[in-house]
Formats: structure tokens, sequence, C-alpha cells
């Protein structure tokens, strides 16, 4: 790999490796293998490493559609199953998620690698701004989204094992999102109260009773995973701001931190 493409994908080489760690503790809580994000970043690790053309050519083909060539996957097998190879442990693990994706080694969706990479941004920006609390720094000074500021950070990631998405924003967008979240289960919860007060004027056993109970049955339901998400946030803001050491450097809890993630169903 040129020193221009290494820089490309690699602009911090020691943020990186922490985040493939991250992604490889992940994968050993639940005992399964890394997942698309992590796969990728071990791809781009070897690939900035000493390799065969074939095996660099197959790596950053992964690294920009999600494709398993038939020689990158030899090459893993090699240095995966090589005693002395100085990135077995990495080859290994890339190894193992190449043979859970079983027959499946086209691409990974529409523009993997671009979406990979705003991953990879919102991931290094948090982890940077980890490491200056850890450093004692604090967290940069936050801004209103009518200002001028930082580029909104909005990222989707899906796993179908679990079922779950996760979400990555950046503080004012998440605070949007959340105020929306909260505005639309007021709504559901209103809605609900309403089909239930027409449902009760309604014959006992009627159709409409029984449709307008279902209905707010529904609707009930739909509140209650918008405040469950609603619950969690706050619950995040509530534990962040507990940790803080010293009262003069509470944030409001509204802005307290630059990035949030919440898991949905």
């Amino acid at each position: 790999m040129t020193g221009q493409n290494r820089d490309h994908y690699l602009p911090d080489l020691r943020m990186y490796e922490r985040l493939i760690d991250d992604g490889i503790a992940a994968a050993d809580a639940h005992g399964g293998v890394v997942d698309h994000v992590t796969a990728r970043r071990l791809a781009i690790w070897l690939a900035a490493r000493p390799q065969t053309p074939d095996f660099t050519r197959g790596l950053l083909r992964f690294v920009r559609t999600g494709v398993i060539t038939h020689a990158m996957k030899t090459q893993l097998r090699v240095h995966a199953r090589s005693g002395s190879h100085p990135d077995q442990p990495q080859a290994a693990r890339l190894m193992e998620y190449s043979v859970a994706r079983g027959a499946d080694l086209g691409p990974v969706g529409l523009n993997f690698g671009k979406t990979c990479n705003q991953i990879d941004q919102a991931d290094m920006m948090l982890a940077g701004l980890r490491q200056r609390v850890m450093q004692g720094h604090g967290l940069p000074e936050p801004t209103w989204p009518d200002t001028d500021g930082p580029q909104v950070v909005a990222v989707a990631r899906r796993d179908p094992r679990s079922r779950t998405v996760s979400l990555i924003m950046d503080a004012a967008t998440a605070n949007i999102t959340m105020f929306a979240v909260a505005a639309y289960a007021v709504d559901r919860e209103a809605h609900v109260r309403e089909v239930e007060q027409l449902g009760e004027k309604l014959p006992e056993d009627s159709y409409g009773r029984r449709n307008r109970q279902a209905i707010a049955a529904r609707e009930a339901r739909v509140a209650a995973r918008l405040r469950a998400v609603e619950r969690a946030y706050r619950t995040a803001i509530e534990h962040d701001a507990a940790l803080k050491p010293e009262p003069a450097q509470i944030i409001r809890p509204t802005d307290h931190v630059a990035d949030h993630e919440m898991e949905l169903e």
C-alpha cells in the first residue's frame, strides 16, 4: 500500500488499533465473530503491512465493497495457521469472519466503504473525546444547531443477528431527536386516551369497541417504545453527569456528551 493510501485509511494507526481491540472485545463478549465494521478495520490494518500483491488487492477490494475473494480467503488461511507470522492474530480473526459469511461472499450492502468510513470517523471522534476526558482536558464547548459548528454526525449501524440498530449522533442532533421522540410519545399517549374514551361509549363486545381497543393497544405499544428510548437516553446523560468529579465542570445534561449511541429494536 502506498503512503498516500495508508494516510487515507489510517489517519491515526494507534487509534485505529484501539477501535479494532474494542470490536474484538465486543465479539468475545457475545461469543461470536467480529462485525462488518471491525472486519473492515482488520483488513485495512493488514493491507497497511507488507503483503503479497494478490492479498493486498483482495483486502482493498473487501475494504471498498465487502467482497471476499478466493485469493484473500486463501491468504488469510495461510496467515491464520502460521505460528510465526506477525499478523497471525488479526488474520485469524478476519478468517473467522470470512468463514461465518458462508457462501455469502459478495458485496455488503450499498456504499459499504463510504458508510464504514463515516462510522470510523464517528468512532474515532468518540474515542478522542474520551481520551480528552481521561487526560483531564474536559469536553469542548457545545454549539447550538443554529450556529456554525462541527459537522453533523448521524450514522446508523444494523446488526441482523441481534436485530438491533445503533445510532451514533452528535450532541445537538441527539437532543433534537430526543425532543421529537418525546413529542411523538405525547401524541401517541393522547391518541390512546381518545380512542379508549370513544370505545367506552360503544356497546360491549361490538366490533367498533374491539377495534378501538386494538388501536389503543397498538398505540400504547408504540408510545412505550418511544418512552423506553427517552428513558435510556436520559439515564445515559444523568449517569455521565454523575461521574463528573468537580461540580464546576458539570455541563447542562442536555448538552453534556458530544456523541450518543442508542440501541433501538
